[in-house]
């Protein structure tokens, strides 16, 4: 853990620093954004532990000016990595039932590996492809890169993979990871708002899903929508 915690506290760093620098004169800028993850209702039985349920969005951005006055019309693409973590030793899990129907509900790590000595972490997993468009100002009109910057704006979608991680010590005292690639009631299409305000290369993100992160909810996450807020760095 101290390892980990070292090598991303040194990247951050990194990244940081590079993104502070000035940078070559590329078309658009890739936007890196750190966040934490919060549910508006967690599944009955599910306890989520927030600071362990994080976001990392990997997007291009291209301004489009309107005209000279600093402010833009900004569409990107790119990747949104989501984790959740669950702090009671429970998971989800799905079945299709006689009916031809998916049911998925909130299961106990004990009943799904009863031989596990104990359990270490249990997350869940949800990556997506996602087309984000702001509305962006700059006091810097001459240099996007540089001054205070404010953006206010819509992101949409797809979801591509879903799973569940499960670490764990198995009976003979040996660590254990089983990652379960599975169709969990997630909704393929999310879309929701975002906000930044920041200077320069760094700011600060949030992100409020109006759509439900459900399609088939398990009990008590009928409303599900996700929350997320963390640090955006601009790398070029």
């Amino acid at each position: 853990m101290t390892r980990k915690l070292g090598l991303a506290l040194v990247g951050i760093f990194f990244i940081g620093s590079f993104a502070m620098a000035q940078r070559p004169d590329l078309p658009g800028s890739l936007v890196i954004d750190l966040g934490l993850n919060s549910w508006s209702d967690t599944p009955t039985s599910a306890e989520m532990n927030t600071w362990k349920s994080k976001t990392v969005n990997l997007i291009y951005y291209y301004d489009l000016p309107l005209g000279d006055n600093g402010w833009t019309i900004t569409p990107g693409f790119g990747l949104g990595l989501e984790r959740y973590a669950f702090d009671n030793n429970t998971t989800l899990t799905s079945v299709v039932n006689n009916q031809n129907e998916r049911i998925v509900s909130v299961t106990e790590l004990t009943n799904l590996l009863p031989t596990a000595n104990s359990f270490d972490k249990s997350k869940l997993g949800l990556n997506y492809f996602d087309i984000p468009v702001e509305l962006r100002y700059y006091t810097s009109k001459d240099n996007f890169s540089r001054g205070f910057r404010a953006a206010l704006g819509v992101k949409g979608g797809i979801l591509y993979s879903s799973f569940t991680k499960i670490k764990y010590e198995d009976a003979a005292t040996d660590n254990r990871l089983t990652r379960d690639r599975q169709q969990l009631g997630i909704d393929r299409f999310r879309y929701g708002i975002n906000a930044r305000v920041g200077f320069g290369g760094f700011s600060f993100f949030g992100y409020y899903e109006l759509s439900d992160k459900f399609e088939r909810a398990p009990d008590g996450a009928a409303d599900t929508r996700t929350l997320t807020f963390g640090i955006s760095l601009t790398g070029f």
